[in-house]
């Protein structure tokens, strides 16, 4: 190869690995409906309003981008209608990061279905009628409220957008303890739900009790940071921005503090860790009330699947999970350290004495999976989400008898 075409391949190469990095950067900025457009598909935002002046925004895929290319408008008439809550610090975003060939928003909506992306309060999709996110009334929450508010006020704008009687809820890791916390609470809403997909179902969590005990009573994190004026768990943009460049942008997995911190806590995959994306994904993280994590550690510490009312160290008041009566399909990650495999094979049997166990399987046949190739895998689309789809058919067919 002669020194020019030598000079000449090397500056193409540079050039294609700076518009990745740009265009990869670009992404820890852009809102969701950017996203969304941006991909090629149809975008709509809508507000979901809460009993207790919470303000929620859901985003909507209501046509995926062949469908919505040939007719020229985004139709949602006919279709079903799916809702996808996140887990801890995520958003709506979580399902649309990985693009049209892995995310789960993307996929559904290019197999026919009307998506509708939720966010739990707290996040930065969210607000609130009176007060600020300074004041401390704002974040005095657990998911407790998000199962007995936020989730039925989002069922209930999407029912009434659509003019269906039932949406397709699909929840991962905190977004299921939503559903089962909203079951526990409002029943009723069982008459308003085809059935339930939980990927890594986070409801028992033995596994994580020398942690949470570590956490909130030796080193008593969340009382202290309260003190210190630390209203909730979050960073600066700026800040997150430079830890995440500083200690999460390295290839070499032994140099890398982030992962490795990651991985103690959810399981350690490399295989499936998709090193260009992970700075995208960690920085836009969103903030968590103390409560939501206060809540998780009573559960974990207790061994019961227990409300909030009393507060972290008091009375133990299991929620009633025999109020679900809708089909439920458990997906649990075979590496997964933080919603374990042990734990949800304990909710399994308790779904299953009741009759509204509908499977039980892991999320894919890969050894290493943990808790986050659920929504980041490098793989995520074939290894899970495409399956999902025909499993998702196979219920609606099942089921849905309108």
């Amino acid at each position: 190869m002669s020194a020019n075409v030598l000079r000449i391949t090397l500056v193409m190469c540079v050039g294609v690995m700076m518009t990745d990095s740009q265009s990869l950067r670009k992404k820890i900025y852009m809102t969701v409906p950017q996203l969304i457009s941006s991909a090629g598909y149809p975008v709509e935002k809508h507000r979901a309003k809460t009993p207790d002046g919470y303000i929620l925004q859901l985003h909507r895929i209501p046509a995926g981008r062949r469908t919505a290319r040939r007719s020229g408008s985004p139709n949602a008439k006919g279709k079903k209608a799916v809702l996808i809550v996140h887990g801890l610090l995520g958003s709506s975003s979580d399902f649309v990061i990985m693009g049209p060939e892995r995310s789960l928003g993307f996929i559904l909506a290019d197999a026919g279905y009307d998506v509708w992306l939720g966010n739990l309060r707290g996040n930065v999709h969210t607000s609130h009628q009176t007060l600020k996110r300074n004041n401390p009334e704002f974040w005095a929450y657990s998911f407790h409220e998000h199962g007995k508010y936020d989730a039925p006020a989002m069922i209930d704008k999407v029912l009434n957008m659509t003019g269906l009687e039932k949406v397709f809820y699909i929840g991962y890791s905190m977004g299921t303890t939503t559903f089962f916390t909203m079951m526990a609470q409002r029943p009723e809403y069982n008459d308003k739900v085809i059935a339930f997909v939980a990927l890594a179902p986070a409801v028992y969590l033995d596994n994580m009790r020398f942690l949470a005990n570590f956490l909130l009573k030796t080193v008593n994190l969340s009382s202290t940071m309260r003190a210190r004026g630390m209203l909730s768990l979050a960073f600066e943009p700026g800040t997150l921005d430079f830890v995440v460049s500083s200690f999460c942008a390295t290839r070499n997995p032994d140099a890398d503090m982030c992962m490795r911190l990651v991985f103690s806590i959810v399981g350690e995959d490399y295989e499936q860790n998709d090193w260009d994306m992970m700075p995208v994904i960690l920085s836009r993280f969103q903030p968590a009330s103390w409560g939501q994590l206060e809540h998780f550690g009573k559960i974990a510490i207790t061994g019961v699947f227990t409300s909030w009312e009393d507060g972290l160290w008091g009375a133990v008041k299991p929620y009633n999970l025999s109020n679900v009566a809708v089909p439920v399909s458990l997906f649990y990650g075979e590496n997964d350290q933080l919603t374990e495999k042990s734990q949800v094979l304990r909710l399994a049997a308790e779904l299953n004495s009741t009759g509204v166990l509908e499977s039980l399987q892991p999320g894919c046949s890969c050894p290493k999976f943990n808790h986050l190739d659920f929504v980041f895998a490098k793989d995520v689309g074939n290894l899970i989400n495409k399956p999902l789809v025909k499993h998702i058919n196979m219920l609606i067919k099942k089921y849905d008898k309108d």
